[in-house]
C-alpha cells in the first residue's frame, strides 16, 4: 500500500469529520481539506484522540437518556445506511502500544527477570528445607537406633548390556508371533472361500475390480471437485485453503517496512530540531525580541498614570507574564449592569391591587433533556483547521520516502522558539521597568526638595507642604473612583478542590524495591497477550421492533460485551486529556456464567491499552500481608506504582468473594484468609482516584448467587452493585455464535474443514455450552495424535458430537441469576381485570364460617 493511499484515506476521515462538524458549528467551516501528509502523525493523532473522547461524550448522553442502559438497538439506523452488523465494532487504536514499543519490552523484560529471581529464591528456599527435613529423619532414624536403607548400587556394563539382549529377544519374538497369527489368518480365509464353493480370483477378474474400485473413487473426486468450484462460483465456499499469494500477506509485509521507515524518518525528525531551532534563533530570534518589547513599551506608555507620572506592574511568570500582552485576547462581551442584584427589594414579593387578578406564569417543564457535553468538539474543530492550515494544497506525491518537510517544521518550532525569547523579554523588561520606576521616584523626590528650598526662601513652607498633602490625597481619590467606575471583571470559575496528601509510609523506598517487592508476591505478574480477535463474536440483526417489557428478557450480544468492554476500558486510555476530559468510568464488572470469556477479555483490554497488570485476587494474596495494616500497605503500594506506571489496570478475579459477608460461604471458599480483608482499603484507595490518572479497576465474577441472601438480593448486593461504575454481562452464545464459535476454534487448534463437515449440527446440539466448554472439547479432539493425521483423516461432526455429552451444560437457575444481576425488577403486565376476580372470590374468613 503507498502513500498516496493513506494520503486517501485520511482525506476521507477529515472529511467526514468536517461534515459532522458542519452539523453542530455550520457557520465557522468554509473551506474543506483535499489532500493529507500522513508522516505527520501528531496531527491525525490530535484529531483521534479528540474523535474518541467525542465517542465516550456521546456515549454517556445516550445512556443517560436511555435510564442507564447500556444496550441500544441500532437494526433501523443500519437498515437505513444499508450497511452490515460489523460496522457497529470498534477497533482500539495502535497508537497505545505502537508509540511505546521500547518501554513495555524494557517493562516486561523488568518483570520477567524479576519473576525469575523470585522463582529461583523460591527454589532454593524449597531446596534448602528439603535438605533440613532429611537432615532432621536422619537424626530421628540415628537417635532411635533405626537402620537407614541404603539405595542399591548401580547396574556394572555387562548387566546392562545382558538386560538390552533379553528385552531385544523378546521383542523380536512379540514381532515373529505376530507375523506367524497373521498368515495363520490369511490361511483359514482362503479354506472358509474354498469349503463355501467360491473360486480364486483370476487374472481378468482381479483387473475388474481394480477398474471398479479405482473408477469409483476418481468419480468421487471429481464430484467433489465440482461442488466446491461450483460453491466457489456462488461465493459460499467457506472452506478453501489459504494461498500462499494471497496478497494479505504482501500487505502485512509493506506495513513493517512502512513501520521501520516511519521509525527512521521519526528519528532524522528528531535530530534535525535542534539544529533547526538554533537557525530559527538565529534568523528570526532579534526579529522576534524588538517586536515584544515594542509592544510591551506601548502597553507601558498607554497604561502609564498621568497624574502620578508611574507605571503599571508587570505581570508576574504565574500570571502568564507578558503573554497578553503581547498577544492580547479578544474582548468578551458583557451585558450593561442596570440594576445591581440583592438590593433593599429582594426577597420581597409585590402584592397584587385589589380587584385586578394577575396573570400566572407558565410552569417551566420539568422533564428538560440534559444537554450533551461538548468538551471535545472544539478540538475536533482545531484539528480540522489545523490540518487546513497546515496541509491544505500542499502538494507531496513526490515525497516517496516520506522524509519530514523543513517548511513544516520550522512552523511546528517556531511557537517554542518564541515562546523561550518572550521569557528572556520578560526578565529584560522587569530590570528595565524596576531601573525605570526607580529613577521616576528619585526625580520625583529631588523636584520636591528645590520646590521646598524655593518655598522655605519665600517663607511659605508650611503652605507648600498642606498642597503637596493634599493633592496626594485628592489623586489617591480620584484613582479610587476611576476604578470604581470600571465594569467588574466576570466571576472566575471556582478552583477545584485538591485532595488531601495522605501520609506515604513507603516514601524512602525505591520503586524498583517496591516493585521486585509485588513481583515477588505474585501481584504484579507479566499479563497475558491477549487479542479481541480471540473472542469470536458478531452482531446480528434482531429485525423486530424494541419492546420495554420484551427487551428486558432478550440478552445482549457478545459483540455487545466485546465493543463496551473497549468502550469503557481501552478508549479512555488513549490519553490523559481524554482519561480527564470523558466520562469518568472509575470501576467495571465483568459479570456472567463460567468460561464465558471474562478474563480473555480483561487481559485483552490489557494488552491493546498497554497497561500494566496488578492482580489483587483473593487465590492470589491468600496467605499474604496478614493483618490490617500490612494490607492497607499492600494496596498503597499497589495504587502508588499504578499511577507511576501508568496507564494500569488492577484486576480482580471473583471479585464477589470479596463483599461476602456469609461466614459459611467465606469457609467454603478453602482459603487461608478471608477475601474480603481488604475491602475497606480498597474502596478507600479506589474513592482517591481522579480523572487523569489513567488507573482503572476490573473485577470478574462468575458467582453472583453468592452475594444473595435467602430472601433474593441483600445489602452485600446492593453495595457491590453500587462500588461499579459499570456493569457489562458477558452472555452465553447463541444459535449465530456458535456456529463462529465451532468453525474458528476447530481451525485455530489445526482442525481442516471440509464442505462436509455440518457445523450447524454442532450449533444446534450445544445450546447450553459455554466459550470454554466448547474450547475445551476442540482441545480434547484435536490432540497430538489426531492432528498428525489431520490432513490424510479430516475431522468429522461424529467426533465432535462423541466428546460433546462429556460435558455438563449450563444450569437454568445459575444462568438466570447471571443474566438478570444488577438489573430492575420485571415489570409486571397490568390486569384490566384484576379487581373483579378479587370481588368474585370470598375471603379466607367468610370461607371459615361457611364451612363451621
Amino acid at each position: 500500500m503507498s502513500h498516496q493511499t493513506f494520503d486517501l484515506e485520511w482525506t476521507q476521515a477529515m472529511m467526514d469529520l468536517v461534515e459532522l462538524m458542519k452539523i453542530e458549528f455550520p457557520q465557522n467551516i468554509e473551506t474543506w481539506p483535499t489532500i493529507v501528509h500522513p508522516q505527520k502523525r501528531r496531527f491525525a493523532r490530535k484529531a483521534l484522540e479528540a474523535c474518541i473522547g467525542r465517542i465516550l461524550e456521546v456515549k454517556g448522553w445516550m445512556v443517560l437518556l436511555h435510564d442507564n442502559k447500556e444496550y441500544f438497538n441500532y437494526d433501523d439506523i443500519l437498515l437505513d445506511m444499508r450497511l452490515p452488523p460489523d460496522k457497529l465494532d470498534i477497533t482500539p487504536p495502535h497508537f497505545l502500544t505502537d508509540d511505546n514499543k521500547e518501554m513495555y519490552k524494557s517493562r516486561e523484560a523488568f518483570l520477567t527477570n524479576a519473576h525469575e529471581e523470585a522463582e529461583a529464591a523460591r527454589a532454593k528456599a524449597k531446596a534448602e528445607k528439603e535438605a533440613e527435613a532429611k537432615a532432621a529423619a536422619d537424626f530421628q532414624a540415628r537417635k532411635h537406633k533405626r537402620e537407614v536403607v541404603a539405595p542399591p548400587p548401580p547396574l556394572t556394563e555387562d548387566e546392562c548390556i545382558v538386560l538390552v539382549q533379553a528385552e531385544e529377544r523378546g521383542r523380536q519374538a512379540r514381532q515373529k508371533l505376530k507375523e506367524l497369527m497373521k498368515q495363520k489368518k490369511m490361511q483359514e480365509e482362503e479354506l472358509e472361500k474354498q469349503r463355501s464353493g467360491q473360486k480364486p480370483h483370476t487374472k481378468d477378474t482381479a483387473v475388474f475390480y481394480l477398474q471398479k474400485i479405482t473408477l469409483g473413487f476418481l468419480g468421487r473426486l471429481q464430484t467433489e471437485a465440482s461442488v466446491v468450484d461450483e460453491l466457489t462460483l456462488i461465493h459460499m465456499n467457506n472452506f478453501i485453503p489459504p494461498d500462499p499469494n494471497d496478497p494479505r500477506l504482501k500487505l502485512i509485509e509493506t506495513l513493517k517496512r512502512r513501520k521501520e521507515l516511519q521509525l527512521i524518518n521519526q528519528m532524522e525528525e528528531t535530530d534535525a530540531m535542534v539544529e533547526t531551532k538554533e537557525k530559527i534563533k538565529e534568523m528570526e530570534g532579534q526579529e522576534m525580541r524588538e517586536i515584544m518589547q515594542e509592544r510591551i513599551n506601548i502597553w507601558l506608555n498607554a497604561n502609564r498614570d498621568p497624574d502620578f507620572n508611574a507605571y503599571p506592574a508587570f505581570p508576574k511568570p504565574n500570571q502568564g507574564g507578558s503573554k497578553e500582552i503581547i498577544d492580547p485576547p479578544p474582548e468578551m462581551w458583557r451585558p450593561a449592569d442596570e440594576k445591581k442584584k440583592g438590593g433593599d427589594d429582594k426577597g420581597k414579593k409585590k402584592k397584587p391591587k385589589k380587584g385586578i387578578r394577575m396573570p400566572e406564569a407558565h410552569a417551566e417543564d420539568e422533564e428538560q433533556v440534559p444537554m450533551c457535553p461538548n468538551y471535545f468538539g472544539r478540538l475536533i474543530k482545531k484539528s480540522i483547521e489545523a490540518f487546513i492550515e497546515t496541509w491544505h494544497d500542499k502538494d507531496d506525491y513526490q515525497n516517496h520516502q516520506q522524509k519530514f518537510i523543513p517548511e513544516v517544521l520550522k512552523s511546528t518550532l517556531r511557537p517554542l522558539v518564541f515562546e523561550e525569547v518572550r521569557i528572556q523579554v520578560d526578565v529584560g523588561s522587569r530590570e528595565l521597568l524596576l531601573q525605570l520606576k526607580k529613577k521616576i521616584a528619585a526625580d520625583a523626590k529631588e523636584a520636591y526638595k528645590i520646590a521646598l528650598k524655593a518655598a522655605k526662601k519665600e517663607g511659605k513652607d508650611k503652605e507648600f507642604k498642606a498642597k503637596a498633602k493634599k493633592d496626594k490625597i485628592a489623586k489617591m481619590k480620584a484613582k479610587k473612583e476611576a476604578a470604581a467606575k470600571e465594569p467588574a471583571p466576570p466571576p472566575a470559575k471556582a478552583a477545584k478542590k485538591k485532595p488531601k496528601r495522605k501520609k506515604d509510609p513507603t516514601e524512602k523506598e525505591s520503586v524498583e524495591s517496591l516493585t521486585k517487592e509485588l513481583v515477588t508476591e505474585g501481584i504484579m505478574p507479566v499479563c497475558p497477550k491477549r487479542s479481541f480477535d480471540e473472542y469470536i463474536c458478531q452482531d446480528y440483526l434482531r429485525g423486530v421492533e424494541p419492546d420495554p417489557i420484551k427487551d428486558w428478557l432478550i440478552d445482549n450480544s457478545m459483540a455487545h460485551a466485546k465493543r463496551l468492554t473497549i468502550e469503557y476500558a481501552v478508549l479512555p486510555m488513549a490519553s490523559e486529556l481524554v482519561h480527564e476530559n470523558a466520562p469518568y468510568v472509575r470501576t467495571l464488572l465483568l459479570h456472567g456464567g463460567r468460561k464465558t470469556g471474562k478474563t480473555l477479555l480483561a487481559h485483552a483490554a490489557c494488552t491493546a491499552a498497554g497497561a500494566t497488570f496488578f492482580n489483587l485476587s483473593a487465590k492470589i494474596i491468600d496467605g499474604k500481608y496478614q493483618g490490617p495494616k500490612p494490607i492497607a500497605r499492600m494496596l498503597q503500594i499497589v495504587f502508588k506504582l499504578a499511577k507511576i506506571m501508568s496507564p494500569s489496570m488492577i484486576y480482580i478475579e471473583d471479585v464477589d468473594q470479596v463483599f461476602v459477608t456469609d461466614k459459611k460461604k467465606i469457609k467454603a471458599y478453602g482459603l487461608i484468609d478471608k477475601p474480603n480483608r481488604i475491602k475497606k482499603a480498597l474502596m478507600k484507595e479506589i474513592k482517591a482516584l481522579f480523572p487523569g490518572e489513567r488507573v482503572f479497576f476490573l473485577g470478574t465474577t462468575s458467582n453472583p448467587q453468592d452475594l444473595q441472601g435467602k430472601k433474593g438480593p441483600s445489602k452485600a448486593t446492593a453495595n457491590f452493585c453500587k462500588f461499579f461504575t459499570k456493569r457489562i454481562y458477558t452472555p452465553y452464545p447463541d444459535y449465530g455464535a456458535r456456529m463462529l464459535l465451532w468453525r474458528g476454534l476447530l481451525e485455530r487448534h489445526g482442525a481442516i474443514l471440509t464442505h462436509h463437515f455440518n457445523i450447524s449440527t454442532l450449533a444446534y446440539l450445544s445450546p447450553d455450552y459455554s466459550i470454554g466448554d466448547i474450547e475445551d472439547i476442540c482441545k480434547k479432539i484435536l490432540d497430538v495424535r489426531r492432528l498428525r493425521k489431520i490432513a490424510r483423516v479430516h475431522l468429522k461432526v461424529e467426533e465432535v458430537v462423541d466428546h460433546l455429552y462429556e460435558y455438563n451444560p449450563i444450569e437454568p437457575n445459575l444462568h438466570t441469576i447471571a443474566r438478570h444481576f444488577g438489573k430492575p425488577p420485571q415489570p409486571v403486565p397490568i390486569d384490566p381485570d384484576a379487581d373483579k376476580k378479587k370481588k368474585g372470590k370470598p375471603d379466607a374468613k367468610d370461607a371459615k364460617k361457611k364451612k363451621k
